[in-house]
Order: structure tokens, then C-alpha cells, then sequence
């Protein structure tokens, strides 16, 4: 039944007698066509639609408020409700008056049957509401709003009981947990992606229809709707795809911008509250609806509920024992079966930012110190968690702390930015100290926030927690700033950060040694494998016999890395291969990933691909399966290298992405340059320059903020390689990229250093000459050439040998002179006489010396590499005329 906004009556009194026989109706439905078009919900609607025609007849439609329950179960009443209106009939019962099962009752018999006495029996109407369905036939009933009613659940299970052909859908914010429930779970609108501009999501399409309806100048010029994109996107994504929310704030949008909402929003000032909607609705406001689900509640599950909002980001069961208790973990259960909370899909439980806002409030009402008291115990259960992680990477050998794994802590990421905050705005203790120590050292390693404003919050725990600090935290915090300042190639600022640790007194022995393994790390990171063995084999040395069998192994596995950037293939296979040993005894299963990304790096050095892959992907899943996004992430990019190396390009791009995803996020200035350089020569390969080109740009970005040969030397022959597949005929290029390889890897480069030290390098390398090589077999690549470079007097010869006459004056003059009369009379040649005079101008010998030297000299051009182009005809010496000269090649 329906009832104006003029003065409701309760429903007991709404109530008319009822008659014991049914009367004919004309039409047996109350269905009333929306005047406002559904958005989206295709999925869903779909959904309802096959459970009924499996035969399912008890369908609960769950969400919270305002998600659009009621609005979802009238679309499918007026899409289905015509086939049910000739037999039983299609009716859309709201009970958001209903208070007992009486009522109930009372409002389906005034659907589907006639008046029966307004004083009845309970027992009586229900057995006479019982057969009236059972004799209808074919029926379908929306009972909508039913969370307030859920003790009455088994009267709609014995209705679908005693009536075969009724089909009950229930929207509720609470299963009603009965025997034949389908339980449809309604979930937000689709979102747009984080910074798209087209407005194309069901979230934008909604927001958009109702701005439109609602009058909205914004929607008058196609050029503002562009202009403003972006803010609509953020509006929806902030109101997280909630249907209400959505609606509510668009109809603002006849007085504000979207800009506008969009910065109110990220205030979060109150607009759930004092954005309303101006018809009879019972959701007049989101807060409202929320209030309604929150008068509900029991006590203690409106304690655990305002409680939580304290949580950010949402929450693991673990994180919400250790800051509520295990004692409020059936509170916590009662609320996501009444749609307060929410599973994530990752196992986490989460609250719409409405709800946690809503909950806030309810919170503070309770006071300051409250408030400070539920904030302090949420700050200190992540500072615990945090210790343990940061000891777990510092000192892995300690025991008595369960520590959380990288990834179940890294979902953590704005609880732990909560509790940073809390404990950093906090009088200055020692407890809070050492908790705003842990927090930041954690958040470091775990790279969750961008590295600049890690180094800052480290250097403030730095500087708060003072010398006279509890040394292991201090070196925590030293430790996780030098990992942030290597990440921003900050490498001078880094070994100040060891070495401030390797002279501290009293220190753990495996903390020193710790500092002396990250020494070694961060030479080879920076192309100095010479200057970081001595680093390791210090540390194996403080580490022997000392029962440290996880840190020995970790920095055995990094010495295995080392042998193999020094090209020790076989000494990099015994070091790694000890270090999975021990890493497997220990139940370390990241350091085991390491171990076998190492060895795979060594086979795919030797050319053995396939051994490779199978080494990397056993890595890769093991990195996957602790959630060390970090490293899994540089490994994609190490499978995109062996992909790209072994030919299969098409398998080499998807994990040049995947690895671009995370490390584009954060300053990993080495890992991301190389990456993208690398992914650059793909796409070069492929033949999509515009992408290559795109790569190069952030891989030349990242070398520009690094003081790293490594990085600059890998993005330039990555760039080379580019720039040969874009002009495949450029022969000047080619040659003068032949010649640069081969002074690289033959020792007279001035970069050779860092080639013979640097696997990075080498792999770059080892792309340029298949590049070279592809190039120099292709029919345009086949004519002769001699590349000349005047001001070294450096030639390459058409066979690709450098012929180097800076210091051989005579054969220069001689030579230089052939490739005049080449260039100017290609048919002519040189006599013996002037071939003489040009290589020893002014001279004055018998003819016979003179013919002597010419043909001593020219068969010396020949043995340097000129053997079949530099020719003898009848007229004297000339060079080929199919040879082609390019000068100034360097």
C-alpha cells in the first residue's frame, strides 16, 4: 500500500478489513512504469533473470544504502511482471512502514487479496494469506525494504513453500538466511579509470542523466562537458559508484561546478549530510538512508561499527582483532550481513567512505579521548605489525614475531599512513617514538608511497628519534632510507646511510654485516662490480660460523649475482645454487625467488632460453605468491628481456607492462629506465616507433635523474637499436654503431668497464648486434661500403674492419686520394705517379722505388680490409665503382 507525504499513519492503522473470498481484479498488478531510466545494472538484471528460470524462487537482493535495491527490483517487476500479471499477478509491496510480521502480512494480503477483519487472528490471516497464493498461480512479489523485518523470514519461505509458481524477490540490507535464498549481491556501478577523460562508465552515464535532468549548464556545452571530465570522473570514483550519492550530487550541479564537488568532496564537509533530494523519498539524504541502517543495530554492533572507522583503506581480520579484539569479530560479522561493511575481492573487508563517515560521526560523538583512545590502539597494533616486518627484512634470523609478508602488509598501506599520522601528531614519548619509527621504516620498504616523501618522513623519525634512541630502530630507519635514496639514485647519500651504521658501537654482529652486504648492492647497482666484491666477501667473512644461515645466504645469493654480471657463469651457478639451498632449509621463499632469477639471468647469458624461462617463471611465482609486488615487477621486465632476446616479441610485451605498472608508480629511476629502454628496442622491433619512442622518453627521464653509467649506457644502445630499425638503409649509422659495439666489447671503448661488469649492458648489446646483423643481411644492406671518419682518419672497411691510419701518414694520403678520384671520376684511375706524390708529397725517388712503394702500400690497404674493392686497371689503381663512400660515419 502507498501512503502521501501528508501526515503517514502507522500500519496498523492503514490497515482495512479484509475479505475471507478474494475479488476479481481487472489488473492483477501495481506496477507503475519508472519515469527515470535505469543505468546500467545489465549484469545484475541478467542475473535475477537466470536464477528464476533455473527455477531458484527466493531471491534476496543485498546491499547497502543507497545502492540502488529498490530501484534494480522494479526494473526487473517491469520487465517480467507482464507475463505473471495474467495469473497470479506482479505487485511491489514496500514495507519500509512494516514493523512485525502482522504487518507483513497484512501488506501482501492487500496486494494480492481482498479485505480481511483489521482484528483477525495472526494465525488466522497468514493460513488464509497461505492458501490465497497457493491458488493464484503464476505470481511475482517484490517485498522491498525487508532489513528491519528479517526475524519475519520464515513467513516469505513458507509462502514460496505452499505456492509452487511464486516467485518472491526481497531487496534488503541482510540476508534473510532461510532455507532456497539466493542471496544477489548488489555491488556499486561500474567506474571509470582513475584519470580517464571519456565518460562512458555506468558511474559518469548516471551522473550525467541526472545532471541533465536536473537542468545542469555544464551539460548546455559540449566543450565544457570535456573540460570537465575529469571532475566528474573523480566525483564518482570519490562517491565510490553508489547510485544515491551519485544522483544526489549531480542534481547539485545546477549551482556548482563539478570542479567545485569535486574539491568539496575531497574535503569530505559534511555534503552526505546536506545533500538531499527534494521528493518524498525516504533516502531525502545518503546519511539519512545510513541512519536508518544504523537504528537497527545492536549496541555493540553500533561500538564496533563506529570503531572502524578509524580503519583506512580497509582492513585485514588480522589488523582488526589486533586494534578491536577477537571478542568483536561476531559484531563484525553481523555488519557485512547487514551490508556495512564489505569483502573485498582480495579476502579484506572494507566500508563505503559514506558509511566511515557516517561511523566518524558517531565516533566522535563519544569524545576526544575516545576517539584518541581507539585511534592510539589502531596506531599501535600496525606499529607491531610494522617492527615485526622491518626485523623480518633487517634481521632475519630473530626469532618470537610472527612477521606479516610483504604483500598482506602492503595492503595495509593507508592504515599504516593512518597511524603514522596519529602517532607523529602525538606529544613526544617514547613509545610513540619508537612506533613512528617502525611505521616509516615499514612504509620504506614497502614503497608505497612516492620516494621523495619517504626520504623526508624518514630524515623527520630520524631527526625526532634523536641519538639517543634505541639503536635497532635507528638502523631500521638508516637501512630503509638508503633503500629509498638508491631507488632515487641518490648513491652518495646512500653509503653515507651505511656507513653511518657500519661505525656505530655495540650493534648486533648481523646488522653490520647487513650494512656491508647493501655497500656491495649498491656498487653493482651502479656498474663498480670490482668495488662491491670486496663488500661481500667482508661480510661472508663477519658471517662465518656465527649461526646467521639466512643472512649468509642472502649475501651469498648477491655474491651469485655479482659473478654473473662479471661473466663468472660458472661461479655465479655454484654461489646462486648454494644460496637456493639454504634459502629452501630456512623456509625463505622470497630470497629462494631471487636465487632462481639469478640462475635463469646466467642460462639466458649462455643462450639457453628455455632454461631460462622455466627458472624465471618458478621465480616469478614464488614472488607472486608472497606479494613481493616490488621484485615481481623487475622480473616481469626480466622475462620481457628473455622474450624479447629469444624472438617470441608477442610474449615480451605483456610483461614489459605488467612491470611498468608498478615501477611507473614510484622513483625506481635504474629499474624503470631500463625497463622502458628495453621495451623501446620491442616495440622498435615490432615496427610501432610511436611506442618506442614513448619508452625512450621515460627511459631517457629516468637516466637524466641517476648518476648511473649503468642506465645511461643501456638506454643509449637501446636508443641506437631504435634508431637503426627506424632507417634500416642508414648506412652511416650502421657502421658507426658497428664500431662502437666493437670498441665496447673488445676493451677500447671508454664504457668498457661497465660492459664487462654489467649483465644490463651486455643484454643491450646483445640486442644492438642482432640488430646490426638482421640489418647488414637485408638485400638494401648488401652493397659496399667504406665509412670514413676524417678527423680520427678511422675507416671501416666494406667487411666491417676499422682501419686506423692516424699514424701512418702515407697509406692516409694514398687512400684519402683513391677516395677523391672515386667520389669525382669514379672511372678513371690513379697512375703510380700520382698515387706517390699524394702519399709522399715533395719526394724525389727513382721510378722504380716509387713503383716499389705504391704497390707496397696498396697492398697493405688490401690486407687492412680493402682486399676487394681497391682494384687494378690498365690506368692505375682505383677503388670499386659498386663501392659506396660515406664520410664522417663518427
Amino acid at each position: 500500500m502507498t501512503t502521501s507525504s501528508h501526515g503517514k499513519t502507522s500500519a496498523a492503522k492503514a490497515r482495512a478489513p479484509l475479505e475471507l473470498v478474494p475479488r476479481a481484479r481487472s489488473a492483477r498488478t501495481n506496477v507503475i512504469p519508472s519515469l527515470t531510466a535505469l543505468v546500467g545494472r545489465h549484469e545484475v538484471l541478467a542475473r535475477l533473470a537466470a536464477h528464476v528460470a533455473d527455477g531458484h524462487r527466493l531471491l534476496t537482493l543485498v546491499g547497502p544504502p543507497g545502492m540502488g535495491k529498490t530501484r534494480v527490483a522494479r526494473a526487473f517487476l517491469e520487465a517480467h511482471g507482464a507475463r505473471y500479471a495474467t495469473h497470479g499477478g506482479a505487485y511491489f509491496c514496500d514495507l519500509s512502514e512494516a514493523k512485525t510480521e502482522s504487518d507483513l502480512t497484512f501488506a501482501i494480503a492487500n496486494l494480492v487479496a481482498a479485505k480481511v477483519p483489521e482484528h483477525a487472528p495472526a494465525v488466522d490471516a497468514i493460513a488464509r494469506l497461505e492458501e490465497i497464493v497457493a491458488d493464484a498461480g503464476a505470481m511475482i512479489l517484490v517485498l522491498d525494504n525487508f532489513e528491519q523485518l528479517t526475524f519475519a523470514a520464515t513467513l516469505v519461505r513458507r509462502l514460496c513453500a505452499v505456492a509452487k509458481d511464486l516467485v518472491v524477490i526481497v531487496t534488503s540490507r541482510e540476508r534473510l538466511s532461510v532455507e532456497g535464498e539466493v542471496v544477489v549481491e548488489l555491488p556499486p556501478l561500474a567506474l571509470p579509470d582513475e584519470g580517464a577523460t571519456e565518460l562512458e562508465s555506468e558511474a559518469t552515464r548516471l551522473f550525467l542523466d541526472r545532471a541533465r535532468q536536473a537542468g545542469a549548464r555544464l551539460l548546455d556545452d559540449p566543450e565544457a562537458v570535456a573540460r570537465d571530465a575529469r571532475y566528474v570522473v573523480d566525483i564518482v570514483r570519490k562517491l565510490e559508484g553508489i547510485p544515491l550519492a551519485i544522483e544526489l550530487f549531480a542534481a547539485r550541479t545546477r549551482l556548482h561546478s563539478a570542479k567545485d564537488l569535486s574539491a568539496r568532496l575531497a574535503r569530505e564537509d559534511g555534503l552526505f549530510a546536506t545533500v538531499r533530494r527534494r521528493d518524498d523519498s525516504r533516502h531525502g539524504t545518503l546519511e539519512g538512508a545510513i541512519e536508518g541502517s544504523w537504528s537497527l543495530l545492536a549496541p555493540e554492533e553500533r561500538d564496533v561499527l563506529a570503531r572502524c572507522s578509524v580503519f583506512a583503506g580497509g582492513f585485514s581480520t588480522d589488523v582488526f582483532t589486533a586494534t578491536l579484539g577477537e571478542d568483536a569479530l561476531d559484531a563484525l560479522a553481523s555488519l557485512r550481513d547487514k551490508s556495512l561493511v564489505y569483502a573485498t575481492p582480495t579476502g579484506r573487508v572494507a566500508m563505503y567512505t559514506s558509511i566511515r563517515v557516517f561511523a566518524a560521526k558517531k565516533l566522535a560523538e563519544a569524545g576526544e579521548d575516545h576517539v584518541n583512545a581507539v585511534r592510539g590502539t589502531h596506531a599501535a597494533a600496525l606499529a607491531t605489525m610494522a617492527a615485526a616486518f622491518v626485523d623480518s627484512r633487517n634481521m632475519p634470523e630473530k626469532t618470537g614475531k610472527v612477521a606479516p609478508r610483504f604483500g598482506d602488509l602492503r595492503h595495509e598501506k593507508e592504515n599504516l599512513v593512518a597511524a603514522l599520522a596519529h602517532v607523529t601528531s602525538r606529544p613526544r614519548a617514547p613509545e610513540t617514538l619508537a612506533a613512528r619509527a617502525d611505521l616509516a621504516a615499514a612504509l620504506a620498504l614497502l614503497l608505497v608511497l612516492p620516494a621523495e616523501d619517504l626520504e623526508g618522513e624518514l630524515g623527520a623519525a630520524l631527526d625526532a628519534f634523536g641519538d639517543e634512541g634505541e639503536p635497532i630502530r635507528r638502523v631500521g630507519l638508516l637501512l630503509a632510507r638508503q633503500s629509498v635514496r638508491n631507488a632515487l639514485g641518490k648513491y652518495r647519500d646512500c653509503q653515507s646511510d651505511l656507513a653511518s651504521i657500519r661505525a656505530m658501537t655495540g650493534l648486533p654482529l648481523e646488522l653490520r654485516a647487513l650494512a656491508r652486504v647493501y655497500e656491495g648492492i649498491q656498487l653493482r647497482y651502479q656498474g663498480r662490480a670490482a668495488e662491491a666484491l670486496p663488500c661481500h666477501e667482508d661480510a661472508a667473512r663477519e658471517l662465518e660460523g656465527q649461526g646467521f644461515a639466512r643472512l649468509s645466504a642472502m649475501n651469498t645469493a648477491c655474491m651469485g649475482r655479482l659473478m654473473c654480471d662479471l661473466g663468472d657463469a660458472a661461479r655465479a651457478r655454484e654461489l646462486d645454487g648454494l644460496a637456493f639451498a639454504s634459502s629452501e632449509a630456512a623456509g625463505d621463499v622470497w630470497l629462494g625467488a631471487l636465487c632462481l632469477a639469478n640462475l635463469a639471468q646466467v642460462e639466458q647469458e649462455a643462450g639457453a632460453f628455455e632454461a631460462a624461462k622455466r627458472l624465471l617463471e618458478r621465480a616469478f611465482e614464488r614472488l607472486r605468491d608472497v606479494g613481493e609486488t616490488h621484485y615481481e615487477a623487475i622480473y616481469a621486465g626480466v622475462l620481457g628481456d628473455l622474450f624479447l632476446e629469444a624472438g617470441d616479441l608477442e610474449k615480451a610485451r605483456p610483461w614489459y607492462a605488467h612491470g611498468a605498472r608498478f615501477l611507473n608508480r614510484f622513483a625506481t629511476h635504474r629499474q624503470t629506465g631500463i625497463l622502458h629502454a628495453a621495451a623501446a628496442a620491442l616495440e622498435s622491433e615490432c615496427g610501432d616507433f610511436v611506442a618506442a619512442v614513448a619508452h625512450l622518453e621515460k627511459a631517457r627521464a629516468c637516466a637524466d635523474r641517476v648518476d648511473n653509467p649503468v642506465v645511461r649506457l643501456v638506454v643509449s644502445l637501446h636508443t641506437t637499436t631504435v634508431s637503426l630499425l627506424r632507417a634500416p638503409t642508414d648506412e652511416r649509422s650502421r657502421v658507426a654503431a658497428s664500431a662502437d659495439l666493437r670498441a665496447l666489447s673488445d676493451g677500447h671503448g671508454e664504457d668498457t668497464h661497465v660492459y664487462r661488469t654489467s649483465l644490463d649492458v651486455r643484454f643491450a648489446a646483445r640486442i644492438l648486434r642482432r640488430t646490426l646483423t638482421k640489418l647488414s643481411t637485408a638485400p638494401e644492406a648488401r652493397r659496399a661500403v667504406i665509412f670514413v671518419a676524417s678527423t680520427t682518419r678511422t675507416y671501416v672497411s666494406p667487411e666491417g674492419t676499422t682501419i686506423d691510419l692516424m699514424r701512418r701518414g702515407s697509406l692516409y694520403r694514398i687512400l684519402e686520394a683513391l677516395l677523391d678520384r672515386r667520389e669525382n671520376s669514379p672511372d678513371r684511375g690513379l697512375s703510380v705517379d700520382e698515387l706517390f706524390t699524394a702519399g709522399w708529397p715533395g719526394e724525389r725517388v727513382l721510378a722504380a722505388a716509387a713503383q716499389t712503394r705504391v704497390r707496397v702500400a696498396v697492398a697493405t690497404l688490401r690486407k687492412l680490409g680493402l682486399r676487394d674493392v681497391l682494384v687494378t686497371r690498365d690506368d692505375g689503381y682505383l677503388l670499386s665503382p659498386d663501392v659506396t663512400i660515406v664520410r664522417d660515419a663518427r
